[in-house]
């Protein structure tokens, strides 16, 4: 049983059903970021990811694959699950001395280079 102070979260990270390859594409665009241990695709859609919160926070990456183009699952519970999970690991950073610098702005940054667009073709000529 994991205790409230484990440091070393894990969480899935669920995008929208439409688009089913986005969680592939944010295992490439994710791989080697500071503070995610690992990651694998569970079902389609789904990315399991295990990173450790003194680092960065699911709403950091979460925030981070928004601004990209990827398109979360925003079903009214995952919203909440969210809210909830933001909540105690900001607790977690707080308690740990971990500063917030600019804590509704993500401090991720998903600059890869990227061989294709992450963006889904048909969002291309909005964006």
């Amino acid at each position: 049983m994991p205790l409230c102070n484990d440091t070393i979260k894990e969480r899935d990270i669920r995008f929208a059903a439409a688009d089913s390859d986005q969680a592939e594409r944010a295992m490439q665009l994710l791989t080697d970021v500071p503070g995610i241990e690992s990651m694998k695709v569970t079902t389609a859609g789904t990315l399991h990811i295990r990173y450790d919160v003194q680092a960065l926070t699911l709403q950091m990456i979460e925030s981070a694959l928004s601004e990209v183009g990827f398109r979360l699952d925003d079903r009214v519970l995952l919203r909440l699950k969210r809210a909830v999970y933001s909540y105690c690991e900001d607790a977690l950073r707080a308690s740990l001395g971990v500063e917030q610098q600019n804590a509704d702005k993500p401090s991720l940054t998903l600059s890869k280079d990227m061989s294709h667009d992450p963006r889904p073709d048909n969002w291309r000529n909005y964006v």
